[in-house]
């Protein structure tokens, strides 16, 4: 249903509410062939081991995995890149 979708989760729920395949899903935007946005998130998870699994991955491991381009690549680390940064502002920084 068009109001269990991570986008529309997000809107009404918070970020907070949602689980970590939801909120990547939602930078994926698009899933590949044969699977939407929300099962290539689990997958990706479960293959990197989670969201710090994903952190260390390469762009060119990102870019190995089926369905994920260079487009998808650049958003995942991109992204990841900057919750890192955020976490290395000083505590009373941070939001």
């Amino acid at each position: 249903p068009l109001d269990m979708r991570p986008r529309e989760r997000l809107i009404y729920a918070g970020a907070g509410a949602l689980s970590n395949a939801e909120l990547l899903a939602i930078l994926l935007r698009v899933g590949g062939r044969g699977e939407n946005a929300l099962r290539m998130a689990e997958r990706l998870l479960a293959q990197f081991g989670g969201v710090a699994g994903l952190a260390q991955a390469s762009f060119d491991e990102l870019c190995q995995t089926g369905g994920v381009g260079a487009a998808k690549a650049t958003q995942i680390k991109s992204a990841l890149e900057m919750g890192r940064r955020l976490m290395a502002t000083l505590p009373q920084d941070r939001p």
